[in-house]
């Protein structure tokens, strides 16, 4: 059996070392999803760590994406989130404001009760980074993540 383990990450930097670590721990890319507000630091997160291409959502791209983005950049219509790696396309494109991620967060597998706080750190700008692992992986896991500076899910 398979559980998620997720780290929150105030910085780029702490984000991608985590990864890094855990990479070097044995634990593949396809197992390392990453999810924020901030396209330009997924996309360094993603080119540095290898964990798969940033996606914005359906919508997101040509020229409907280009006029999402500039009302997102004006406050005209809310932030969606950016997500790299397996669950990119359940998360991709999700509503930070409203429950838009927190729907998205519960039907990978994250419990209803801290969905909603997971959320509220993506629109914080935070990072948040899970990673799918068997459960006798779990340990070793969290403590590779901790290691790197995570924020505690309480903190928003």
């Amino acid at each position: 059996m398979t559980t998620l383990v997720i780290g929150i990450f105030g910085h780029r930097s702490d984000a991608s070392l985590a990864i890094e670590s855990l990479r070097k721990s044995g634990i593949k890319a396809k197992q390392i999803s990453a999810v924020t507000k901030q396209k330009n630091t997924l996309e360094i997160i993603s080119q540095d760590t290898g964990i798969g291409k940033t996606e914005s959502g359906n919508g997101n791209s040509g020229l409907l994406g280009t006029a999402r983005e500039l009302g997102v950049g004006l406050d005209m219509i809310d932030d969606t989130a950016v997500a790299a790696g397996p669950a990119a396309r359940k998360l991709a494109g999700a509503d930070l404001e409203g429950d838009g991620l927190t729907v998205s967060l519960i039907s990978i597998g994250i419990p209803k009760k801290d969905a909603a706080r997971y959320a509220e750190h993506a629109e914080q700008e935070h990072i948040l980074v899970i990673v799918n692992v068997p459960e006798d992986q779990r340990k070793q896991v969290s403590e590779l993540l901790e290691q790197h500076q995570t924020l505690p899910l309480e903190s928003v």
